[in-house]
């Protein structure tokens, strides 16, 4: 396809530099190895990590509906929906997969920028990886891009997108989607630009979700929009390049302030790796939790849970309304998702159990009378000395019959990078969920692939190990 705006552009007027034009042709000028090594590796790391969830989402009620859903968009063959092999148009199988990568709340988030950088990357790259035929050179080019955009989107407005009800992950994964769409398309810079404005008036995602399944949504609908405003720009339809930095545009309206400086997402663009910043999750819930649940793992033995009168967990007080609150809900969750943003119920999980896993929250009942139990006797009270967001520090502390106090606090968590999990440990976190969907082999094969990403000559080798073998 012939981009109309190459045309335009060529009789245009000199363009003054916007961010959205710093953004297109940072991704379009990008080679994977321009990267550090640390970057690239961990790129392929958490796309495997990723790709494992996916799976295991597939098999889950929400993956099954929201497949069903896209399939009514409409028919077409350009890219695979994860897990269930079915064929779609490019835009319909990234909403599918960036839901199933988000759907279990275990894909990473990037600690500043409270942001899922995966899931929405993930799902872009691979639906036009296919449909596009690129090379996983380019495909992981185009992923590191996209993870390295969203993070620097994100964390403009770190904690202002939550405090006004906004998911950043949804919002800011929109043009992360579009830029590695655009890349994968072959794209020019204006027609890139164009797109990134479009996103602009697409980028949407709020937290209210009550008991509803819309919050694993946000990843898939920044994926699909993305692919939109890159096939609308690519048919010649325009968009503004100030939408970044314009006193309508972007964080004018989200965060009601305007970056400057230091602060523009451009800010040292392809020097300094927000990438670096994503953290993996052990536990399948709110990485708001997790310092929690590594407190409460690293007291567990120390005494018993019949001699506990108490425990209090010191929680970010801007976090308490996310994980804490109501209370009634919190100790006694009447759903997963529930279960999975309870403080409270994650303490007493581990105290109960010795582990959080999937099991934790989708195989087990919830109202299990020993987690109950102590997940009554568990309050969140303020933390001042927390430092979130720069952290999501957790600490828990245990009052008993005897007199004693027991406490354990962990400024960050397993899996951030102040504490980072190795290789070993990704990879068999992997291995649980895939062989979820697929065989212990094909797992097998399917790791391999993506952890030399860069050698394969297109995508098909690891669509085709993305297949349950039930055939559903």
């Amino acid at each position: 396809m012939t981009d109309t705006a190459t045309a335009i552009q060529a009789t245009s007027a000199p363009i003054t530099t916007t961010q959205s034009r710093e953004l297109a042709r940072f991704i379009l000028d990008f080679s994977w190895n321009d990267a550090p090594a640390e970057v690239s590796d961990l790129a392929k790391e958490h796309l495997l990590d990723a790709l494992g969830i996916a799976l295991a989402s597939s098999r889950f009620d929400f993956g099954k509906a929201i497949l069903r859903g896209a399939q009514d968009l409409g028919d077409g063959t350009a890219a695979t929906a994860i897990g269930s092999g079915v064929r779609l148009p490019a835009a319909s199988a990234a909403l599918v997969n960036g839901v199933l990568a988000h759907g279990l709340d275990f894909d990473d988030t990037h600690i500043g920028a409270i942001y899922h950088a995966t899931a929405p990357a993930l799902a872009a790259v691979m639906a036009a990886g296919q449909a596009h035929h690129a090379s996983g050179a380019d495909v992981l080019a185009a992923f590191i891009g996209a993870l390295e955009i969203g993070c620097r989107l994100a964390t403009v407005g770190a904690g202002d997108f939550h405090d006004r009800g906004f998911h950043p992950t949804s919002l800011c994964g929109t043009f992360a989607a579009a830029a590695a769409a655009g890349r994968l398309a072959s794209t020019d810079e204006e027609t890139l630009v164009w797109a990134l404005g479009i996103c602009g008036s697409q980028a949407a995602g709020v937290l209210e979700r009550g008991t509803s399944w819309l919050k694993r949504l946000h990843p898939g609908w920044a994926a699909h929009c993305g692919l939109s405003a890159i096939a609308m720009a690519r048919a010649g339809f325009s968009g503004p390049d100030t939408m970044l930095e314009g006193r309508r545009g972007f964080y004018s309206a989200h965060i009601e302030r305007i970056p400057e400086g230091d602060d523009l997402p451009a800010h040292r663009l392809g020097e300094q790796w927000q990438t670096l910043g994503i953290a993996l999750k052990p536990y399948p819930c709110c990485h708001f939790l997790h310092a929690f649940i590594d407190a409460a793992l690293a007291l567990r033995g120390q005494f018993s849970v019949d001699d506990v009168i108490r425990i209090d967990c010191p929680l970010t007080p801007a976090l308490h309304k996310m994980v804490a609150e109501p209370r009634s809900r919190c100790i006694h969750p009447a759903t997963s998702y529930q279960a999975m943003f309870s403080v409270q119920y994650a303490v007493a999980a581990a105290l109960a159990r010795g582990r959080v896993d999937l099991s934790t929250f989708y195989d087990e009942p919830l109202d299990a009378p020993d987690v109950l139990n102590i997940a009554a006797k568990t309050y969140c009270v303020a933390d001042p000395a927390s430092d979130y967001p720069i952290h999501f520090p957790g600490e828990v502390i245990v009052h008993l019959k005897d007199g004693r106090t027991l406490r354990c606090r962990k400024p960050a968590s397993l899996g951030t990078p102040d504490v980072p999990m190795d290789r070993a440990a990704i990879k068999a976190k992997f291995l649980k969920n895939a062989t979820r969907a697929i065989s212990q082999s094909a797992a097998e094969q399917l790791a391999a692939c993506v952890l030399e990403l860069e050698k394969l000559d297109s995508l098909e080798p690891i669509m085709s190990l993305c297949v349950s073998e039930s055939g559903d």
